[in-house]
């Protein structure tokens, strides 16, 4: 075979591979939710304080493509926590409240990584991994912490949230999707005080957000794996 012919169907293979991928990737776009998310088992009682359900802006559901979220608001002799949880089946659905929030006006101030510790009823091993932001609009602040959740931990990171989201869709285990978990609260008494709040909280949900990928898989579902290779990759 002459080098010309060789780049030809080198060239070729390329062709293939590459319908095949953008094929696969349409395919688990338009696939259906595998899994039903069981977010009004969260307790609208945390710690010492209490919660409402808020109703779900309608416009903001279909922009962001969920197929589940549900808002509610937690208060306590110290401050207020909302809590935002969201679900999609599909890696198109992961939006970055880093870019959520200056879109709104939100001057984000300070971003940084970080850890919590994992609760005991955790179906995961490890820390939550997640974001913590200070933000600011006109002369109002606010605490923000949000962690991206996918069968097997969790990450800080919005890439690779969604590298997760669609490794699984095409490998391991369709229709599974993703959750993000999203607190917020007044920097009050202090900034410190009110990030340790929205730990107790994110280590509190966390179990409820995620739990449904854990339970007995329904028929047609496959079970929840987690990726060794993905994960020695992972921070």
């Amino acid at each position: 075979m002459s080098a010309i012919t060789r780049r030809y169907v080198a060239a070729l293979v390329a062709m293939v591979v590459t319908a095949a991928a953008v094929e696969g990737i349409h395919t688990i776009s338009e696939a259906p939710a595998a899994y039903e998310p069981r977010f009004e088992q969260l307790s609208l009682g945390i710690a010492d304080y209490k919660g409402e359900e808020l109703e779900v802006d309608e416009s903001i559901f279909h922009f962001l493509g969920a197929d589940a979220m549900i808002e509610r608001l937690y208060s306590g002799a110290d401050g207020w926590v909302s809590v935002t949880l969201i679900y999609g089946a599909h890696w198109r659905n992961v939006h970055s409240p880093t870019g959520c929030y200056p879109a709104q006006g939100w001057l984000i101030v300070t971003d940084e990584p970080i850890e919590v510790p994992g609760p005991a009823n955790s179906p995961t091993e490890g820390p939550i991994q997640a974001r913590l932001l200070r933000v600011t609009k006109n002369e109002e602040q606010r605490l923000a912490m949000f962690a991206f959740c996918h069968p097997g931990g969790t990450t800080s990171d919005w890439t690779w949230q969604a590298v997760k989201v669609m490794f699984g869709q095409l490998f391991t285990q369709r229709g599974a999707g993703g959750v993000i978990i999203i607190l917020n609260t007044a920097p009050t008494p202090s900034p410190a005080a009110g990030a340790e709040r929205m730990k107790q909280f994110l280590a509190e949900i966390y179990p409820y957000a995620v739990g449904f990928w854990y339970e007995e898989p329904a028929t047609g579902r496959s079970e929840v794996r987690h990726d060794p290779v993905l994960s020695t990759m992972e921070h």
